[in-house]
């Protein structure tokens, strides 16, 4: 597979950015790594562990094809921009990011055309309720999905594909939605679960407070993991994808409340009935993804 960068410079060293490039160096994939990040202390510890070769935020214009990837909280974009806008060479650049939402990038992108002629729009299906760059995994993208998304409908498919290769070569596999689609489909089934789960936690800490888990068995504990993600991420998600979570939430009521309909008729069979045509569509829909 053929790698057209020569450099890649990371924006944002948490869990993805740090795992990117924990990945390239144990791949060995030839290129020249940098990084930055919005606090210089972690830009500072990424270069100590031996991630990165720049020392700090001073970075150097970088003059040979480069690929950039913005990996910060997604309302951050133009904080992360400002820290490389004078890095780079204008004709030998493309851009892409890690969000798991778009409008608010593609509002970016909008005011600055010039960056979004040079845009693909990437969102890995890959992450954990741990962030930070202490928790880097270079086996965090293998057979994971890769989400791309072109800008306004670019038809580019030589920047597409460059960014596709960069992917498939940290072990993932990759597929194409536009974005306004993007948004819709993972504000049901990323963005929904994770406002749910810190919805139950919220309520099962003031009902029940030291005992939340005391009696759960375990389950409760794997089914709130992801209420411990990281709180700033998830705030600018629920902001920048704000009218999808909206929908998604207002859908979820519905479905609720006929939940709750169902449990106070007493109705047995009609509960029966509700559960396991649940359950089956689960089954069959799992099965037919495996």
């Amino acid at each position: 597979m053929e790698l057209s960068f020569k450099n890649i410079l990371v924006v944002g060293l948490g869990l993805i950015g740090g795992s990117i490039l924990k990945t390239i160096k144990e791949l060995n994939i030839p290129l020249e790594v940098y990084g930055l990040d919005l606090d210089e202390e972690v830009t500072k510890k990424a270069n100590n562990i031996g991630l990165i070769n720049n020392i700090d935020n001073q970075l150097k214009k970088i003059e040979e094809d480069s690929l950039i990837v913005f990996s910060v909280p997604s309302l951050s974009i133009e904080r992360a921009f400002k820290l490389i806008e004078d890095s780079f060479n204008d004709e030998k650049v493309i851009f892409t990011d890690t969000f798991s939402s778009k409008s608010k990038l593609l509002e970016f992108l909008e005011s600055n055309t010039k960056v979004g002629e040079k845009f693909v729009m990437s969102h890995p299906i890959a992450g954990s309720e741990k962030s930070g760059l202490a928790n880097y995994n270079s086996l965090l993208f293998k057979d994971k999905l890769v989400v791309l998304s072109a800008v306004n409908g670019d038809k580019d498919n030589k920047k597409l594909d460059r960014v596709k290769n960069f992917w498939e070569l940290l072990g993932s596999k990759v597929t194409f939605l536009d974005p306004e689609e993007h948004d819709k489909v993972f504000s049901r089934t990323s963005h929904l679960p994770h406002i749910i789960a810190f919805a139950l936690m919220h309520y099962l800490e003031k009902e029940l407070g030291d005992d939340v888990f005391k009696y759960s068995g375990g389950s409760l504990e794997s089914y709130t993991r992801i209420a411990s993600s990281d709180p700033l991420m998830w705030k600018d998600v629920a902001v920048s994808n704000k009218e999808a979570v909206l929908e998604a939430i207002k859908g979820f009521k519905s479905s609720l409340n006929q939940m709750s309909k169902l449990v106070e008729s007493e109705e047995e069979e009609s509960i029966l009935e509700y559960l396991r045509f649940v359950k089956e569509v689960r089954d069959k829909r799992l099965k037919k993804d495996s």
